[in-house]
């Protein structure tokens, strides 16, 4: 799966978490990689470039993590983009 469909899926799943909460807990990233159907080691790596972009913010092991108001706004963003990209223009 390529990185960019791997990071839209991270912060889909941790937007969801934050808006399905009225009091939003971290992610662990066990229940991560387990939805996501990927290793662990390849989960934290993930977390961690995601939270050295500011998009989310993790502990330093990529164990506990949380999306920021960046990554939600980057998330519709890229939303945004995908369906805007699907349109075809009518003749």
């Amino acid at each position: 799966m390529r990185l960019q469909a791997l990071k839209h899926k991270v912060l889909r799943l941790l937007a969801e978490n934050a808006t399905n909460n009225t009091s939003p807990q971290v992610m662990d990233s066990d229940t991560i990689a387990s939805m996501l159907d990927i290793s662990l080691p390849e989960t934290k790596q993930l977390l961690k470039a995601l939270h050295a972009s500011g998009v989310i913010i993790s502990n330093m092991e990529g164990q506990y993590s949380l999306i920021t108001q960046e990554g939600i706004q980057w998330l519709n963003q890229m939303t945004f983009t995908a369906h805007s990209a699907q349109v075809q223009p009518q003749h």
